[in-house]
């Protein structure tokens, strides 16, 4: 009974930090996404279009479960690693 138990906690322990952690991605997927219209706010008419454009490729292009994952463990190189695929695939979209 007491390993029946302590499976089910550890189970819905999982279940529960999974769907934290995809809440953590969609929140910062959408700070991100708020940071672009910020970004792009001030700048004159001609590029502001192109410039939002492309700041919210790199949004959609960016693993936030991933990249939420690499900050909780501290690793500062796998951040980097998920910032510069998501930036490499709109150079080369």
């Amino acid at each position: 009974m007491k390993k029946t138990i302590m499976t089910l906690s550890t189970v819905l322990g999982l279940v529960l930090t999974t769907s934290a952690m995809a809440n953590d991605a969609e929140n910062m997927k959408q700070q991100d996404l708020q940071a672009c219209d910020m970004k792009t706010q001030q700048l004159p008419e001609e590029i502001k279009a192109q410039k939002k454009q492309s700041c919210q490729c790199v949004v959609e292009n960016t693993d936030y479960e991933a990249l939420v994952e690499a900050n909780k463990n501290g690793d500062h190189a796998k951040v980097q690693e998920i910032k510069g695929k998501a930036r490499e695939a709109c150079k080369e979209a």
